[in-house]
């Protein structure tokens, strides 16, 4: 059987905001380079950045292009390697389309529909992109539908949510857990 790819996407639009609206949020340097270099660690290849807005995709081609072009990139190969991964798109389906993907939700909350442990997709047929959400979560009812979720990250403390950041190393972690 042919290994899956597995690749990410970090959503900006649609999002939730506090009000449970749909919204935008802005994409950060520090979400491209903490997400590729992530991805990179852990074999991920594909890392796409969901957003309509033309300036937020030209603010991380400038950013991508110092590392991947500039002077950047001939003082940190490392980093010149992982950014090279990223992909701006305008939407989930662009990303989809481009690996014929799965898509499988994160979310902090238990949502409807199969509800899947990390350390089964890599063994499971097929392209899958793992989805991630800016603001406060995914507004499912304006993206595609899931072929399922990661089961939530449960945590013990004060907080209900990780930083996205975060989300993503733990989540790829257990997918990469060899005892799983």
């Amino acid at each position: 059987m042919e290994a899956a790819e597995i690749a990410v996407a970090l959503v900006h639009h649609p999002v939730l905001n506090r009000k449970g609206e749909s919204s935008t949020t802005s994409i950060t340097p520090m979400d491209v380079h903490d997400f590729a270099r992530t991805c990179g660690f852990y074999g991920i290849e594909k890392v796409f950045l969901v957003h309509p807005a033309k300036g937020m995709q030209a603010m991380v081609h400038d950013l991508t292009g110092y590392w991947e072009h500039g002077e950047g990139g001939a003082r940190n190969v490392g980093r010149k390697q992982v950014l090279q991964s990223v992909r701006v798109v305008n939407s989930l389906e662009d990303a989809q389309k481009e690996g014929n993907y799965r898509l499988w939700m994160t979310s902090a909350k238990v949502e409807n529909g199969e509800i899947v442990e990390p350390y089964t997709l890599p063994k499971m047929a097929g392209n899958h992109l793992i989805v991630f959400g800016t603001g406060s979560g995914l507004d499912v009812k304006n993206l595609p539908d899931a072929n399922g979720w990661l089961s939530p990250i449960v945590g013990i403390g004060k907080v209900r949510h990780l930083s996205v950041r975060s989300a993503l190393a733990i989540y790829l972690d257990r997918m990469f857990d060899r005892e799983g």
